[in-house]
């Protein structure tokens, strides 16, 4: 017993060891992923200011983005941010619920999902995924959201679709982290002004040539910033996922290994004792015959 008590203890020892590795090394990549999304909120944030002041001051501007453009509401297109890793607690396991719900609510014309948990699941139940992406949010790049902002652009461009939403995890807090699904377009005018639109009636910029041309050549930038932000959120919650996994994981492990050593050591006394116990007898015995 106390051999395979010994093993037992050596490969919870080992486990502890790597889950507590994992944990470091996710724990000094948050660090980064938060500054990536603090250095790129100024560059986006003035694109959405531009696009607000573009639409105040051409209101009637058509655009396939904006919800007057709208084809006809019916062709609904779905990203899916996942990772490509397990061992960060329920993190896929959320999403894939969360994206499980919405199609049961309301089904999806064209479907992309990036990473493996959430494809390899779809694709085993048997959901029509129609492109899939494996690249690692390790980290995130701006190529990778130009890609699949290029993708839906042209998705759009051949009226394969007219609405778009991404599901994915967003960063509340170290202990809060929400499945949410945003409109990615077509977009609110009213609501696009009031929430990025300045409050002063003094505008800051020129538009050349025209307010119209100018909003077209940067939705699709609002769109690559929008994707970006959104991949560089959830990779911060599979980090801060994984570092919450794998301390649980350590804690576990140690109190798993205080009781199993508690029990090593309570069968070696019992071992010991009745050693001593037989010796002890069989010196009175010897005694007794003398």
């Amino acid at each position: 017993m106390n051999n395979d008590l010994i093993h037992r203890m050596k490969s919870i020892r080992q486990t502890v060891q790597i889950s507590g590795a994992q944990k470091l090394v996710a724990a000094s990549h948050i660090g980064k992923a938060r500054r990536m999304f603090a250095e790129a909120g100024p560059y986006h944030n003035r694109i959405k200011e531009a696009i607000a002041e573009a639409l105040h001051q051409c209101p009637e501007v058509a655009s396939d983005y904006l919800e007057p453009g709208l084809i006809n509401g019916k062709k609904r297109g779905l990203l899916v941010l996942s990772a490509n890793r397990g061992l960060a607690g329920g993190f896929n396991n959320n999403i894939i619920h969360f994206t499980e719900q919405t199609l049961v609510e309301k089904p999806a014309n064209y479907i992309i999902v990036l990473g493996q948990a959430c494809k390899n699941h779809m694709l085993h139940k048997g959901y029509p995924v129609d492109e899939e992406y494996d690249q690692p949010l390790e980290p995130p790049t701006m190529f990778t959201a130009r890609e699949i902002a290029e993708k839906i652009t042209g998705l759009l461009e051949n009226r394969q679709i007219d609405s778009f939403d991404v599901i994915y995890t967003a960063y509340r807090s170290p202990v809060k982290l929400d499945v949410v699904q945003r409109r990615m377009f077509p977009l609110n005018p009213d609501v696009f002004i009031k929430e990025f639109g300045k409050t002063s009636d003094k505008s800051n910029y020129t538009f050349e040539p025209s307010p119209e041309h100018v909003l077209a050549s940067m939705m699709l930038k609002y769109l690559k910033g929008f994707l970006y932000g959104c991949l560089v959120d959830t990779w911060i919650c599979e980090l801060t996922s994984r570092v919450t996994a794998m301390d649980n994981a350590v804690r576990n492990g140690n109190d798993m290994l205080d009781r199993l050593a508690l029990i090593f050591n309570r069968s070696r006394q019992a071992a010991i004792t009745q050693e001593i116990t037989e010796i002890v007898a069989g010196a009175a015995a010897l005694g007794a015959e003398v």
